[in-house]
């Protein structure tokens, strides 16, 4: 099965823009035909699952879903991967080294993603208070998953922030989103849990991937 420019689009939740430069630089399975790029559904399924990207397909049809693809914090975070002991004396260290452990497509240059975080920055802290911080780059992120990642990552030693309460951070929530919507979403979510006071006391104490998940899919049942 062949997918036309718009189609493709539409299942990888990218801009058609976005996807005829990929297929131009030879980055995606695609072809043309009279004219008009072409993109073979099985090569761009294992294109799409080498790089974690979930395709918005309906599987038992191969025909593009008509589900929302509102994000899901949960599913973000999955993505994103849960790291403790991240090592750092300071915001540049401890970002440097989360980004050099959190799973990220190939096509990502990981220099350039900790430049974009770290200017975003200097130009105001991203600690919000009570030990957490939410560093994210000031503009989208080309090859993100389409629904978006957050990384949770645990540092091994608290860091001076300047967070807003002056609090060192302990936590960082690392966002990454390929559009602006998205990671409004997100933040939005992720917002919600860190006004709820258990919990914060429980990430103080989380020590298993699988327990802070199951934390945040009983906070998500409460706003979905």
């Amino acid at each position: 099965m062949e997918l036309n420019l718009n189609t493709a689009s539409k299942i990888l939740g990218i801009s058609e823009a976005m996807l005829r430069r990929l297929a131009l630089q030879g980055k995606i399975p695609s072809f043309e035909r009279q004219g008009r790029l072409m993109f073979p559904l099985k090569e761009l399924k294992e294109w799409a699952k080498r790089r974690n990207i979930t395709l918005r397909l309906q599987m038992g049809e191969d025909s593009i879903s008509s589900h929302s693809t509102e994000s899901t914090l949960i599913k973000a975070m999955k993505r994103g991967g849960v790291f403790f002991d991240v090592e750092g004396e300071n915001i540049k260290d401890v970002i440097t080294n989360a980004i050099y452990r959190i799973p990220l497509p190939s096509e990502i240059d990981r220099k350039m993603l900790i430049e974009k975080i770290l200017e975003r920055e200097a130009m105001a802290s991203t600690g919000v208070g009570n030990g957490i911080a939410i560093p994210h780059p000031r503009h989208p992120v080309e090859h993100i998953p389409y629904q978006g990642m957050i990384s949770t990552c645990f540092l091994k030693k608290m860091i001076e922030f300047n967070s807003i309460d002056g609090k060192p951070v302990f936590v960082m929530f690392i966002i990454l989103s390929q559009n602006t919507r998205n990671h409004l979403t997100l933040l939005s979510k992720l917002s919600y849990c860190l006004r709820n006071e258990d919990f914060i006391r429980f990430l103080h104490n989380c020590k298993e991937p699988e327990k802070l998940m199951e934390f945040i899919r009983q906070m998500e049942d409460k706003f979905a």
